[in-house]
């Protein structure tokens, strides 16, 4: 319980005979077709996977998705919208006169990271869900105040899950790390998750659940990552407060890295995940990851506040 589990636990599949469904799990969580989700962080990459279970696991349910992407006020050019990758984009912004190629890259990115959190918003209205994104910066503790309110009183006095997976990531060697750029990685997990439990505290909420990302880099340190070990580290300790304080389930997730999905690229480089293999970690399945945090949640000692999952060695599909 408590502090960093010493070693990393593999994901295994769930079997559709063994009970473990997200239905059931959601059953075991007390979520209903009226209960309030909060994912923040949450409308792309690995923490829409959870997104996808939480609506599979209480149909009906509300999901609240808070990020820093915009969704776009205006639809996009046909050529845009018909573009299917990145390079397709980037050559029709270029035919459209945009010349710089730091401009291009920096519109890309905003495109595709529009196309997922829609993509995610889709997924989870088919699930049944009922699903809202708003935009903000967890780092913002007024807008994150507000937009919480806003959550509450409008879900019926009520906030049942809670996640929090914001960060980002800039890798260097300590020697190469800019005091600043530590500062921004840092802050990005500790300040974010901060402002965002004490939104909710704020509110009076007691979710059912908390769950914090993490990563297997605290535990495990990764080169050029010392900020990103040092933010999740802390974020752990931060959470462990948060737990002892509600006392309401509460768990800090130190994920090893993803595999690719759909739109999202995974979480690592060819030449990390190489890295990671050579010291027995695996990329993790998205789908499988999502679920096995529900099952935890659902079924897992509630006295465990941290823990470490990993794909099976040589399972990196």
């Amino acid at each position: 319980a408590g502090r960093g589990p010493a070693s990393a636990t593999p994901i295994a599949p769930a079997s559709p005979e063994d009970g473990s469904s997200p239905e059931a799990a959601g059953k075991a969580l007390g979520l209903t077709s009226e209960s309030v989700i909060v994912l923040v962080g949450g409308a792309r990459g690995i923490t829409s996977w959870f997104a996808r279970e939480a609506a599979a696991a209480a149909p009906g349910c509300r999901i609240e998705l808070i990020g820093r992407s915009q969704l776009p006020s205006e639809p996009v050019t046909a050529d845009i919208a018909g573009a299917p990758d990145a390079a397709a984009i980037r050559a029709a912004l270029a035919r459209q006169g945009m010349k710089s190629p730091a401009e291009i890259g920096r519109v890309t990115r905003t495109i595709l990271a529009r196309r997922e959190i829609e993509s995610t918003l889709a997924d989870l209205r088919d699930l049944g869900a009922r699903p809202r994104y708003h935009c903000a910066d967890a780092a913002d503790d007024e807008e994150m105040r507000r937009i919480l309110k806003i959550v509450y009183e409008e879900g019926g006095g009520r906030i049942d899950g809670l996640v929090y997976s914001a960060g980002v990531i800039e890798d260097h060697l300590i020697r190469d790390k800019e005091p600043a750029s530590f500062d921004r990685v840092f802050a990005a997990k500790t300040v974010g998750a901060k402002n965002t439990l004490a939104a909710v505290a704020d509110q009076g909420a007691t979710p059912a659940f908390t769950v914090l990302y993490g990563s297997i880099a605290a535990t495990f340190g990764s080169r050029g990552q010392v900020d990103y070990a040092a933010a999740n580290d802390a974020l752990e300790s931060l959470g462990a407060s948060w737990a002892r304080r509600s006392g309401r389930r509460f768990l800090t997730v130190h994920w090893g890295p993803w595999a690719p999905a759909g739109a999202h690229p995974g979480m690592v480089t060819p030449e990390l995940a190489r890295q990671y293999g050579h010291r027995g970690i695996s990329l993790i399945d998205p789908r499988e990851g999502a679920r096995a945090l529900l099952r935890e949640l659902a079924w897992g000692d509630p006295a465990l506040t941290s823990v470490v999952y990993t794909a099976p060695l040589g399972d990196d599909s």
